[in-house]
């Protein structure tokens, strides 16, 4: 079930424009919101309720945290309740739209408190939907709950139609969303009978589209393929352009499932044109909205430096304002007291601007000096990165040649050369890796777990047969032991886990001579599927200074000692940075010249063996005589490739781009294609998208020196099988290619 939650924020974002956010007061939309100089009337705050949402629409979010929180601060201030909810919603909701989920859910935890001492069903109602909208992706339980407790405060009157439709609506969609059918249909079937009963006149035809849209989904969840058409095409009549856009991208989507399990293959293709000239819009559109989203993050520093100064000006005033109580006491004692009360004022006020004209200046300097710094740090991101994938294509050269040359009995003389050139490639190769898992481990994406199940044993042994050359060249013996209560198959994000053993192992194969290494996996304890693991990494080595076993952890940083072996300094932050977002740390017990031991703790989930899909292994004599279009503009890539190829007795046949390509697979027979993805004339991207329309078997996989692992660059949706990164192992390029060709 791919996600849907975007569809319920579009819904529930329109609530503050039907309830709380319309205005009776009539002002032009490019008026701009004035700075608070004097104070305003209950109208006059009204009446920039609308520009304020024209602001938003335009993206222009910036203007947006510039000039709503000093609005609240002052409608907070004149006890104007209702005016202050509106411009919560508003601040809200644009820190949900810019992935601030904290600040969004700090502003609407702020309207709930107050509503409820208000006691204001509306404000309470409209509360719980903006606090849900938080969660949809994180967490929908936690959603459900808030949309449910929502839902109680909207049965109680017929004025909160439309609110009640919309609630109902997401709820199907959250319930959708965990596979919960029965609950999904139950709050849709609701949400439709409202329609039914005459509800929502002004816009039934929109709500009735986004319920067949949804009712198509749920349909397609249960196998009812052709109802899910029926139905899916019954919403596009109501009128495509009544709906949000990703309500139609989802219907799309759906569409072709039901035609592909049907088997109605041109209806596919016919749905695919239009799903496809959507998807090209609405990434033209998010482009300009990301590039308005991280304009305005520069500015949510400035806005906390505005809000903290709001917070004392508001409690300086609270402080004005017991003093004038306290003047009014004392003046029917003494008019002397009542002197010296004032004088106390009169001082207190002249330090209070001081100190206000102090701190102005020094928010300015420090606005000054971090505006600096982010710019230096863009640029240093921008350059490692450029300088770091350029890397990846001389040393594809380097690496694959070698591998060949490795391979090739007339060059056996030459063995111990040809190791030594792929060992110093495969460092620089690591070093490259290691400046873009830095910046990656660091990123929000970076921090995303991708659980998948895989057997611990084979994964620590793949690591150790990965540095068996720089334990060979140091003399050093491994050991592996694997305590009896450790599951066999675990559950986590293995990427990650295989980076920390990765660089963990390798430090210890690296800083140890003529010596043991012992990878231990140990299990403390156990609550019903999950299980408490020790991993433990010791070696006999070189061994770290008290004193330095602090400074390790910093990036570029090594051990005085070891300054005669090769090493960035990268690989223990990288390892930090991943364990602290699995909740764990980096433990290090080390003795100079007695050796070092690195462990971490971790909960993982067992799995069962049925959860590991085992791959049958091929002969790679199944690959002779196979014909290969290779697609790459870089003529030694072509020439490392079809070496690679010519190792399995493969023919090859080469393009310098994408045009070329589609022309040659037009006209000539080929087992697959290996694409590049960045070239001239045509790109990979589109060029297997033109192939796909006259051949849609053909295995494409594409060669490329960018991870595409993310779901915006999902190369899946150009008709691309799989893709493997540059420099790779041989081996993998042949496993890839018996995967995607051989038939079983």
């Amino acid at each position: 079930m791919k996600s849907i939650f975007k569809n319920l924020f579009f819904l529930s974002f329109t609530l503050f424009v039907f309830t709380y956010g319309q205005s009776q007061v009539s002002v032009p939309t490019n008026e701009r919101v004035p700075s608070l100089s004097k104070s305003y009337s209950t109208q006059e705050l009204d009446s920039f309720a609308p520009i304020l949402r024209q602001y938003y629409y335009d993206g222009d979010y910036e203007r947006v945290l510039e000039l709503v929180p000093r609005l609240i601060t002052h409608a907070d201030s004149s006890d104007m309740f209702l005016q202050a909810f509106k411009l919560r919603n508003i601040l809200g909701t644009t820190f949900s739209t810019i992935d601030e989920p904290e600040k969004a859910f700090e502003i609407f935890n702020q309207g709930l408190n107050k509503a409820q001492k208000r006691k204001d069903t509306l404000a309470l109602l409209n509360s719980y939907i903006n606090l849900g909208n938080i969660f949809l992706k994180e967490d929908p339980p936690k959603a459900i709950d808030y949309f449910e407790n929502a839902l109680k405060f909207a049965k109680e009157s017929i004025s909160y139609e439309r609110q009640h439709f919309i609630i109902e609506n997401n709820l199907a969609e959250l319930f959708l969303g965990v596979d919960d059918l029965t609950e999904a249909q139950s709050h849709l079937d609701s949400a439709y009978q409202m329609l039914e009963d005459g509800g929502l006149k002004e816009s039934r035809k929109e709500y009735l589209a986004v319920v067949k849209h949804n009712q198509g989904a749920i349909y397609l969840e249960q196998k009812k393929y052709k109802a899910a058409i029926t139905t899916i095409r019954e919403a596009f009549k109501l009128g495509k352009n009544a709906v949000e856009e990703n309500y139609l991208l989802r219907s799309y989507r759906n569409l072709m499932s039901a035609h592909e399990k049907l088997e109605q293959y041109k209806s596919v293709n016919a749905v695919r044109h239009t799903y496809d000239s959507l998807i090209t819009r609405r990434y033209e559109a998010q482009k300009i909205k990301q590039q308005n989203i991280a304009t305005t993050k520069y500015s949510l520093d400035s806005y906390k430096q505005q809000l903290r100064q709001s917070q004392l000006e508001n409690e300086l005033t609270v402080q004005e304002q017991e003093r004038s109580n306290l003047k009014l006491r004392v003046f029917y004692f003494s008019f002397v007291v009542l002197l010296g009360i004032l004088g106390i004022l009169f001082y207190g006020r002249y330090k209070r601007k001081l100190l206000m004209k102090d701190l102005r200046l020094k928010n300015q300097q420090y606005l000054h000096a971090k505006e600096q710094s982010e710019k230096l740090a863009n640029k240093n991101n921008q350059f490692l990165s450029t300088i770091s994938h350029e890397l990846r294509t001389p040393l594809y050269g380097i690496i694959g040649l070698s591998s060949v040359f490795l391979k090739n009995k007339k060059f056996k003389e030459y063995s111990e050369d040809l190791n030594s050139l792929k060992f110093s490639a495969d460092y620089l190769l690591a070093l490259v890796n290691d400046v873009l898992n830095l910046n990656k481990f660091s990123s929000i994406a970076g921090k995303k777990i991708n659980k998948s199940y895989f057997k611990i044993g084979l994964l620590i042994r793949s690591i150790t047969q990965n540095v068996e050359f720089l334990n060979r060249k140091n003399n050093n013996k491994v050991f592996i032991t694997i305590g009896q209560d450790v599951p066999q198959i675990l559950l986590t994000d293995k990427t990650k886990i295989s980076q920390i053993l990765i660089n963990l192992i390798s430090n210890a194969s690296k800083f140890t001579e003529d010596g043991t290494i012992e990878i231990i996996v140990n299990a403390l304890k156990k609550k019903k599927n999950k299980h408490y693991l020790q991993f433990i990494i010791k070696d006999t080595g070189k061994g770290i200074p008290k004193e330095e076993q602090a400074n390790i952890f910093n990036e570029f940083t090594q051990v005085e000692n070891n300054i005669e072996i090769i090493g960035t300094g990268l690989g223990l932050p990288i390892v930090n940075n991943i364990l602290k977002t699995l909740d764990s740390k980096l433990v290090l017990e080390s003795v100079l010249n007695k050796g070092s031991q690195f462990s971490f703790e971790l909960w993982l989930e067992s799995g069962r063996p049925e959860d590991i899909k085992e791959e049958v292994k091929i002969g790679k004599d199944k690959l002779k005589g196979k014909r290969i279009l290779i697609v790459d503009d870089n003529k030694i890539n072509q020439v490392v490739t079809q070496k690679v190829l010519e190792q399995y007795k493969m023919i090859h046949t080469t393009a310098s781009n994408g045009q070329e390509a589609v022309s040659l697979a037009k006209d000539q027979h080929f087992d697959a294609i290996l694409m590049d993805i960045n070239m001239p004339v045509m790109n990979g991207m589109e060029a297997s998208k033109r192939i796909r329309f006259f051949n849609k078997n053909i295995p494409i996989i594409a060669l490329t020196a960018i991870n595409y692992s993310t779901e915006d660059n999902e190369l899946s949706a150009y008709g691309i099988n799989n893709y493997i990164v540059k420099p790779y192992e041989t081996d993998d390029l042949r496993e890839m290619l018996l995967k995607n060709i051989v038939q079983l």
